[in-house]
């Protein structure tokens, strides 16, 4: 028996709430349950529990991640050592924001987030409150991090221009990460599996040149690509800023791009997570909250997930019924200010035990509005 066993058995042995070892070696996911207002506790050691459900085909299907919003750059031009480019650069660290949940990206086959920002010089600004702006470089960043390809459908693409979304398409290509965006869904092929997603943006309070007409751009990309055998995902970004529960036009739209082919809804925007649901076999995940966000010197909502959908075939239909999610902060430091909130290093970090169990239940308690909130969620290992 090695160290880590030895430490993996006394932990199981310490936590009151943890299933069986046997269970754990045989990889079963842990379930936390909302269950009056208390805190089910995920043990220290399921972290090293085998992905995905026993009942879910996990050697045939595409195991695919989501991560929701990052931003690398300056805000509104304000480059002070509190924000992300001079925290990078103080790390030292080539993968920096990464480094922490880069292991959950390289097991699985496929993994997605958004970026919602620019990664250009220029200096031309749209008309709206809130700009953000990278170097070129910071493009790399996510294939260093195992990401496949990044979402630019947001409210933030065009913070400076067309010439600022423009160069941000050329340092992507240069990095050789694949980015999507409206009427550019992203196609690849999961083993031997085509895969399509479609990203598209219609937010609440900011007016920018993506919004216009997403439902029937969406809808009609679906009805493109949307092939008997093939995934289709639509990853959007949608909402309004800071609601905890999605609204009644996002659940109908939602439900409707299911009906019309799509086996995955996954959605950002709001910065903070957002309930999930299943809704004729397909995940339905309102929103996921901030991952990598360099937006805020401040984590005030530092709870996230990595979202993973297992697509497996059923009766000759793709399913994605099965999600289960990695319980994340925003941030891995501790240090917090003087009112107590923790400060953003904007280094997104998986957690456990209690921390993974209050994530998992402000998921599962925002599920109660939702007429197919999901009632479980495993926590993949």
């Amino acid at each position: 028996m090695n160290k880590r066993t030895q430490h993996l058995s006394v932990l199981a042995l310490m936590a009151l709430f943890a299933v069986s070892i046997t269970a754990a070696i045989h990889g079963y996911s842990q379930r936390v349950t909302w269950a009056r207002g208390s805190y089910k506790s995920v043990p220290e050691f399921a972290r090293g529990i085998r992905r995905g459900r026993a009942d879910v085909p996990t050697a045939s299907a595409v195991t695919v991640s989501f991560a929701g919003d990052c931003t690398f750059g300056t805000v509104n031009g304000d480059n002070g050592p509190s924000r992300f480019p001079a925290v990078a650069k103080r790390s030292g660290l080539a993968d920096y924001p990464f480094a922490l949940v880069r292991p959950w990206f390289r097991k699985d086959d496929l993994t997605l987030v958004n970026f919602e920002c620019t990664l250009t010089n220029s200096k031309k600004l749209a008309n709206k409150q809130w700009h953000f702006k990278g170097d070129a470089h910071y493009a790399s960043l996510f294939r260093q991090g195992s990401i496949e390809a990044v979402s630019l459908a947001n409210n933030h693409s065009f913070d400076y221009m067309q010439k600022g979304f423009d160069d941000t398409l050329r340092n992507f290509s240069n990095a050789g990460e694949p980015v999507f965006y409206q009427n550019r869904p992203y196609v690849t092929k999961v083993k031997g599996v085509e895969a399509v997603i479609i990203g598209d943006c219609t937010v609440v309070g900011e007016n920018t040149t993506v919004i216009g007409q997403a439902p029937e751009r969406v809808l009609k990309e679906i009805k493109r690509y949307k092939k008997p055998g093939n995934i289709v995902v639509v990853f959007m970004h949608w909402g309004s800023e800071l609601d905890v529960t999605p609204r009644s036009w996002q659940t109908r739209l939602g439900r409707a791009f299911v009906d019309a082919g799509a086996d995955a809804v996954v959605g950002c925007h709001p910065h903070v997570l957002q309930g999930i649901e299943v809704y004729k076999g397909k995940c339905i995940a309102y929103s996921l909250g901030n991952f990598a966000f360099g937006g805020n010197s401040l984590a005030r909502h530092p709870d996230t997930v990595i979202l993973q959908l297992r697509f497996h075939e059923v009766n000759g239909v793709t399913e994605s019924g099965f999600p289960s999610v990695v319980p994340c902060r925003t941030t891995s430091s501790t240090a917090r200010n003087r009112f107590g909130v923790l400060r953003n290093n904007y280094q997104p970090t998986p957690v456990y035990g209690r921390s993974a169990a209050r994530t998992v239940n402000l998921i599962l308690k925002r599920n109660a509005g939702l007429e197919y909130g999901v009632k479980t969620l495993p926590v993949s290992g």
